[in-house]
């Protein structure tokens, strides 16, 4: 990374970026070379997980070359520059925390461990539950259990990148921490807290 200042390489600040991510994009190769992305929901357990069709473009190119990369972004917020100046736009910024993923997509094909990852990302994207436990024996859910699949990209190379102003001044930072927890919200409130983390 360019930029050494906003570098992460603690794993476990890294993982807590995948953990709290509602979306991420998974990138891999077209058949015409040409990289093709989309967004998924996922779950994260040391791997990235999914579940999608068995047929179509993403599953084909996969199943070519499994080689893929995965990014999310959790904590962001746009700085307008007006924080720092009425004039100078260059003070506008983005504070975020992403993380980059690298690795090889398999499919996990024993239908235990298929339902136990449907039933984590059932729990994570409605955790006020109100739906039947996911189960293969369960003939509401045995026909799409079939035509589902569900896939994990195990992480071989993992990066991030934190930016909380680093690059300005401590006067700057601290000016922009203030204003952000005056302002009020809970993710301005939030990210003040991680400007201050840098100083």
């Amino acid at each position: 990374m360019r930029r050494k200042e906003f570098e992460v390489k603690d794993r476990q600040r890294m993982e807590e970026v995948l953990k709290r991510a509602d979306v991420g994009y998974l990138a891999f190769h077209g058949p015409d070379g040409w990289p093709r992305i989309t967004a998924l929901n996922f779950w994260y357990d040391g791997r990235i997980l999914w579940h999608g069709a068995l047929a179509g473009e993403r599953f084909e190119c996969l199943k070519r070359d499994p080689r893929a990369t995965f990014s999310a972004v959790s904590l962001q917020l746009y700085l307008p520059s007006h924080l720092l100046s009425e004039e100078n736009a260059t003070s506008a910024t983005a504070a975020f925390k992403s993380v980059a993923v690298r690795g090889r997509v398999v499919s996990i094909d024993e239908s235990g461990e298929k339902c136990s990852i449907l039933n984590q990302l059932m729990q994570k994207y409605q955790p006020e539950g109100r739906f039947k436990k996911i189960t293969p024996q369960d003939p509401l859910y045995s026909k799409i259990l079939n035509a589902t699949g569900v896939f994990a990209l195990n992480v071989e190379e993992m990066s991030g990148k934190f930016k909380f102003g680093q690059n300005k001044s401590k006067e700057d930072r601290e000016k922009i921490a203030g204003l952000l927890k005056k302002r009020g919200s809970a993710l301005e409130r939030e990210v003040a807290e991680e400007i201050l983390k840098t100083l």
